[in-house]
């Protein structure tokens, strides 16, 4: 895998306060912003985007049982370029002793999966579904 950091995603305790503070920060246009009841994403012209994420759902994807102290505060992700190419690098995480989270999984948004690194960082990886 040759890192490609695509989303920095970031648990916050108040969702609303949080994208008010870097919506001040971020100078980007109204277009570039997208939000759901639980998150809101920036979107960058290099492709890249930085989430806001309530951090007790980042807890849930860590396989944490509530947001306590050694939960990630962030989530890096890596696009990869196909739903294989997930699968493989899980594989390579096995192998170099870390460990799947949530295995590769097909919803709207494509194919993704998680895994912890030797340290219990958390990584997402992700592939695009192909475009019609």
């Amino acid at each position: 895998m040759k890192p490609s950091i695509s989303i920095i995603t970031i648990g916050v305790d108040d969702l609303e306060r949080a994208f008010v503070f870097y919506r001040a920060l971020f100078d980007i246009a109204e277009e570039q912003i997208g939000a759901g009841e639980d998150h809101v994403a920036f979107f960058f012209d290099d492709g890249f985007s930085f989430v806001l994420f309530p951090r007790e759902q980042i807890a849930q994807t860590a396989g944490k049982d509530i947001a306590v102290a050694g939960t990630p505060g962030f989530v890096l992700s890596h696009q990869a370029s196909s739903a294989a190419e997930v699968d493989e690098i899980l594989r390579k995480v096995l192998a170099g002793g870390g460990a799947i989270v949530t295995e590769g999984t097909q919803s709207e948004w494509g194919y993704s999966a998680y895994f912890e690194d030797s340290e219990g960082n958390i990584w997402e990886l992700m592939a695009q579904p192909p475009a019609n």
